[in-house]
């Protein structure tokens, strides 16, 4: 096919940048385990990776159309393996930490109350840069500062084998709250402020509703037809389970594109709705899914997101280089305060540890920035000053969680810290 395009005269798109990309995927694990002395999660090292040979950098890989899609699919894909992680069956709060939290032992009510208080630190904060005449809409940085990348908390969370526990479900949650809260708010307040209150907003719903709809068939499946697959050699069966996910997968992100809503909600949503259907039985599926994910595409998102980072937009606004140490501090505050609630059911250095790691951002907070700059709610000084804290974050965020979380004080006996 590229050399029947190539003898037509067509442009045919290097697979260079790709090789490059996928060569770092395979090296920088490698490097991060021999760090010893300063262990980097994985997702650091790639980020850097990126930004250290990307445009701000050596500028050796180059943008292709064959790696935008797989970085921006990698994203979408990485968004469907979080709502897989969740595990419903542990959503309830169990016997110790109901003992311990009352209603913050179940992870769900922990998640709501810790984004209530960072929405609210994050207005009373934004107000102050209002006053300050720093911000032009203290609603919308507010909700930018709300932020969280389940990107970046996803894969850390997995290495330190903590999803299935009760504390990584509770922290995955929490960064699913925030994510999803401020993504829908976001969009409504812009929708709001350009034409008003719309029929159109409705249509979020039918997502929902898809979302149900899945569930049920995925019920009945399991009860007749599933069954009849299971039955099959289990090869094949784990082959058509794959191919039927990734259709639903791919079914609710075209689903999200026809509403108007971010692909990467529906995305979640399909990846919670197989969560739901298999119960957590499927553990051939789900190991096939991740290593689909974290082994090929994910890296792609991570690096490709280091190398596109455009520092000369920070570095050329005296104003944006003013406003980093004060966004990255109010980032911080936002996150680590409320997250305290923590400490009534995992202890106060559990508690410490997720606020630092809730704190990273990444791409929702850029792209959030990006449509207050359109719609005139965020200055290009506040944009660039975003750009350079979610820089910050998502390489600080996962190394002090480590460094908090792994210290010899959280697991001394009597911590008072709930057991995963």
């Amino acid at each position: 096919m590229l050399a029947l395009l190539q003898e037509e005269g067509m442009e045919v798109p290097s697979f260079a940048p790709l090789l490059i990309v996928t060569a770092l995927a395979a090296i920088i694990p490698l490097v991060s385990d021999w760090l010893k002395i300063l262990p980097i999660p994985v997702i650091v090292g790639e980020i850097l990776a990126g930004i250290l040979l990307g445009e701000s950098g050596l500028g050796i890989i180059q943008e292709s159309p064959y790696l935008t899609f797989l970085a921006e699919f990698g994203f979408v894909y990485l968004m469907f393996l979080s709502g897989l992680e969740i595990d419903f069956s542990r959503l309830r709060s169990d016997e110790l930490a109901e003992r311990r939290g009352g209603a913050l032992g179940n992870p769900i009510t922990l998640g709501f109350a810790v984004f209530a208080g960072t929405i609210t630190l994050a207005l009373l904060i934004s107000l102050l840069l209002g006053v300050a005449g720093m911000v032009k809409s203290p609603f919308i940085m507010a909700l930018i500062l709300s932020t969280t990348s389940v990107g970046v908390v996803v894969p850390v969370l997995r290495d330190a084998g903590l999803t299935a526990g009760p504390f990584g479900q509770s922290m995955l949650l929490s960064a699913l709250v925030a994510d999803f809260s401020t993504m829908l708010l976001i969009t409504v307040a812009i929708a709001v402020a350009a034409g008003g209150v719309t029929p159109e907003l409705l249509l979020i719903v039918v997502l929902f509703v898809a979302f149900f709809g899945a569930w049920r068939v995925g019920a009945f499946l399991r009860q007749g037809h599933w069954r009849r697959l299971a039955r099959t050699p289990r090869a094949t069966a784990a082959e058509t389970r794959t191919r039927l996910a990734f259709a639903l997968m791919v079914f609710f992100v075209v689903l999200s594109q026809w509403v108007g809503a971010e692909v990467i909600l529906g995305a979640f949503l399909a990846g919670a709705a197989i969560s739901l259907i298999s119960n957590r039985e499927s553990r051939t599926l789900e190991g096939k899914l991740s290593a689909i994910g974290f082994g090929f595409l994910i890296p792609i998102f991570f690096i490709h997101t280091g190398a596109n980072f455009d520092f000369a937009k920070v570095t050329g606004s005296p104003e944006g280089l003013l406003l980093v140490p004060i966004l990255l501090a109010a980032a911080y505050a936002v996150k680590v305060f409320p997250a305290l609630l923590y400490a009534r059911v995992y202890g106060m250095r559990r508690a410490l540890s997720a606020g630092l790691l809730l704190s990273s951002r990444l791409s929702l907070i850029i792209a959030a920035a990006a449509i207050g700059v359109r719609v005139g709610a965020v200055s290009e000084a506040v944009a660039a000053a975003v750009i350079l804290v979610a820089v910050f974050t998502c390489t600080l965020s996962p190394i002090l969680f480590t460094r908090v979380y792994h210290s010899p004080a959280n697991t001394q006996p009597g911590s008072g810290e709930a057991r995963e």
